[in-house]
């Protein structure tokens, strides 16, 4: 984001679901008074990321802005575990309307597409650009990656808050996990949650039933 500011930073937070979802949870909370803080805590995340990689700031853009709810939610409450209730609460609210209103779109046959757009996407999303660090599975159902080493934790560890990365592994969940029960989407551990590494599968089942 250029010379990013309060007001772009509220912009960019209202696009984003996890970090709409917590501004709406913030206001239904009696936080509203926080959001101004929020939006400039926010603001100066970006500047001090601002050398940050291009595909890295991808996902910096929504990472970051959930620091600042969290550390905003931890000064309202008074303690880390009332924080983490409030983003149990909010944080998936938008995300899963979203992905309610793309479902009937993967009953066209859509769902067919995830696991062949996820490869190309690899290397331009999720590359070493953007720090992350992967190996591909070998002799396993397309999509199969163990990733090994992922920016949303290491830039949650900077900031204090490793606690926080687990709300962008269950993101994963939530986007991948319910879009057509014939998409099988798999994890058995994520680097975010204590795991080796993050191992992500996502196929078709051609046994299952629509």
């Amino acid at each position: 984001m250029k010379d990013p500011t309060p007001k772009k930073a509220r912009q960019t937070i209202l696009r984003k679901p996890v970090t709409k979802g917590l501004y709406r949870g913030f206001e239904a909370e009696g936080l509203a008074d926080r959001l101004t803080g929020v939006c400039e805590r926010t603001a100066a995340l970006y500047r001090e990321n601002a050398e940050a990689p291009k595909a890295l700031k991808t996902h910096l853009k929504q990472l970051l802005p959930m620091i600042a709810f969290y550390e905003a939610a931890i000064q309202a409450t008074g303690s880390k575990e009332a924080a983490l209730t409030i983003f149990e609460k909010y944080a998936f609210t938008e995300l899963t309307g979203m992905i309610g209103r793309i479902r009937p779109f993967m009953k066209l046959g859509l769902y067919r597409l995830v696991p062949v757009i996820c490869e190309p996407m690899l290397d331009k999303l999720f590359g070493r650009a953007a720090g992350f660090d992967y190996r591909r599975v070998p002799d396993a159902p397309p999509f199969a990656v163990d990733m090994l080493r992922c920016p949303y934790v290491d830039t949650c560890a900077r900031y204090g808050c490793p606690e926080l990365t687990r709300f962008a592994c269950e993101a994963d969940d939530i986007t991948y996990g319910s879009l057509h029960p014939k998409l099988v989407w798999q994890r058995t551990q994520t680097l975010g949650k204590g795991g080796s590494c993050c191992d992500f599968r996502l196929y078709i089942d051609k046994e299952k039933r629509k």
